[in-house]
């Protein structure tokens, strides 16, 4: 069945009938933190991969950023250079980094000792992009420049050596002011021009070099990222960090460039050889092809890509990673329906991606499937991946929403740090639940929170409407308490006794349980939800009312007090 797939593909690659060759046959390397496809001879791949890990320990033990820990990286070797710049970005790069939904890879082709400092640049933006880190393009390239030229010496790690090639091109060509460097993006023609991209990653080079381990620059320059990283601007993160403005720093760079001998730095860590021994095994047509396939993907070429999954659905349909691979693909170019459907499929085979349980929850979510579906999609992800603080929130969500308070309350507990643009939603939330168990303060001090994190009108707005159900809950007869329990019950209403004018009794709500009649205090309309269904206009007004079902949820009266079952606080109908 696998040879329709392979049909595909050399189609797709006419003319390089070198893929079908055994010397391109794909091997997988497997060490602690990478896994590695390779067409390469053994013993480079294995080489390879330890080179990797030793860079590896060093951005966990040197770098001010972490490598990943959650899942290992993906290395791909191309033995053939016709075929790695099929998927390459341009045919001017030896390596790249492909950042994809689950996993990221750095493709290369033939490793060797010249090929290692394109891919330690690779490498470093997987690392910043994966340390959280929100930087301008100029720094994650100059910065990944830098660390290009880590080698190791007599005491540790070298870096900073400088680079002649970037050096000529500062010399020769005109350079650009800070402004304009902050200014380029990854659509810019200076970006992606052949004649214009050098001088973009050379001054980056510079200032970043500059910046990080120059004497002058070097102290304050975790102030500097941190910054940038809160979207300050190149010259206000400069200010703030240096006390200079751009173009005292530019002058600066200027003499720091004309010296010809700039400031490296070793970092006393060991860069030795791992102890470790790589696992070499075969790789399956399947597992290949879908490799490929998401290479594809990772480089939008999204015909190519979808083509090849449609065949490895068709080939292997019990496999549920292909279905995901191409709901990936699909979510990626917002076709939301078309990416639900390939992760229903992949969530029915039993795929164990809990991120595609949590994508597959929020598009259910947004499809108006039952909260039954959603909710074990989110639980399978947790169940998956315990430590997901994504799908923590998520689900203490819709336990919210399915007025489940107790799980809400613990799931959102333990959710810890929120996202900026996610706090606002995250108070309401709790400010909610802490209503509900009668946590009045607390839920003040949450609902005026999410009130300060709100980023829209819609969140402002819901966070007025809950500070205003706090107060109307936070003093009088309706006042909310400590521990107290909400009850649920349904059934219909029958009557409402409105309390006289300026007295301080409290409405009545008569509602038919179970064949009895049961009396409700009803506070005033400002301390009790009322949910209407879509289509429901019963109207609530005083005296006999024409019968409605609808649900109640109330604090039970106390045992002194039995004149009614208990106060409102929520009505749907």
């Amino acid at each position: 069945m696998i040879r329709s797939c392979a049909a595909i593909l050399l189609a797709l690659l006419a003319a390089l009938p070198a893929f079908a060759q055994d010397k391109d046959k794909w091997i997988r390397v497997t060490s602690s933190h990478f896994e590695m496809y390779a067409t390469c001879d053994q013993k480079k791949a294995r080489d390879a991969i330890l080179h990797f890990e030793r860079v590896r320990e060093f951005f966990t033990e040197a770098s001010p950023v972490r490598p990943p820990t959650e899942f290992p990286t993906r290395i791909v070797i191309f033995h053939d250079p016709d075929l790695f710049y099929i998927y390459a970005p341009s045919r001017s790069v030896a390596a790249y980094y492909a950042p994809g939904p689950l996993r990221d890879s750095i493709v290369m082709g033939e490793p060797s000792a010249e090929s290692y400092p394109v891919t330690i640049h690779e490498y470093v933006h997987l690392v910043i992009r994966h340390s959280g880190l929100k930087i301008p393009l100029w720094l994650n390239e100059g910065w990944a420049e830098v660390y290009s030229t880590l080698r190791p010496v007599k005491d540790g790690v070298a870096v900073g050596d400088l680079i002649e090639a970037r050096e000529k091109t500062l010399e020769e060509g005109q350079w650009l002011t800070l402004s304009e460097l902050e200014s380029i993006g990854h659509n810019s023609v200076q970006y992606n021009e052949a004649n214009r991209v050098g001088m973009f990653y050379a001054e980056s080079w510079a200032l970043a070099h500059m910046l990080y381990l120059s004497p002058d620059y070097k102290k304050n320059f975790g102030v500097f990222i941190g910054a940038l990283n809160r979207g300050r601007s190149l010259d206000d993160a400069l200010q703030s960090a240096f006390g200079k403005t751009e173009a005292r720093v530019f002058a600066d760079l200027q003499e720091y460039l004309s010296r010809k001998k700039l400031y490296g730095t070793v970092f006393l860590t060991p860069f030795e050889k791992s102890g470790e021994t790589p696992v070499v095994a075969p790789v399956s047509a399947y597992e290949s092809f879908l490799m490929l396939a998401d290479l594809h993907a990772a480089s939008h070429h999204i015909a190519e890509a979808s083509r090849l999954y449609q065949q490895l659905e068709a080939d292997e349909p019990k496999r549920p990673e292909a279905f995901a691979s191409a709901g990936y693909l699909a979510l990626g170019i917002q076709q939301r329906e078309a990416a639900r459907m390939e992760f229903r499929k992949a969530y029915d085979l039993g795929s164990t991606d809990a991120q595609l349980c949590l994508q597959l929850a929020a598009l259910d979510r947004d499809a108006k499937q039952p909260p039954g579906a959603v909710v074990a999609e989110l639980e399978r992800a947790l169940k998956l991946q315990p430590d997901f603080p994504e799908a923590q929130f998520e689900l203490g969500i819709v336990k919210v929403d399915l007025r489940d308070f107790d799980a809400a309350f613990s799931l959102l507990g333990g959710v810890g740090t929120v996202a900026p643009e996610r706090a606002a939603i995250f108070n309401s939330a709790m400010a909610y639940v802490d209503l509900e168990k009668g946590n009045v303060d607390r839920a003040r001090s949450e609902g005026e929170a999410a009130r300060k994190a709100a980023k829209t009108p819609t969140q402002e707005q819901s966070a007025d409407r809950m500070l205003a159900l706090i107060e109307a809950r936070s003093k009088g007869p309706a006042a909310a308490h400590p521990g107290e329990v909400v009850m649920r019950a349904q059934g219909t209403a029958v009557g409402l006794r409105c309390a006289p004018p300026g007295s301080d009794e409290m409405s009545k709500l008569g509602i038919a349980i179970d064949g009895k009649q049961v009396l409700f205090d009803m506070p005033v309309p400002a301390a009790v939800e009322i949910v209407r269904r879509p289509g429901a206009s019963p109207e609530m007004k005083c005296g006999a009312l024409q019968p409605f079902p609808l649900i109640v949820e109330y604090t039970p009266s106390s045992v002194a007090n039995q004149q009614t079952a208990g106060m409102i606080r929520w009505l749907e109908f």
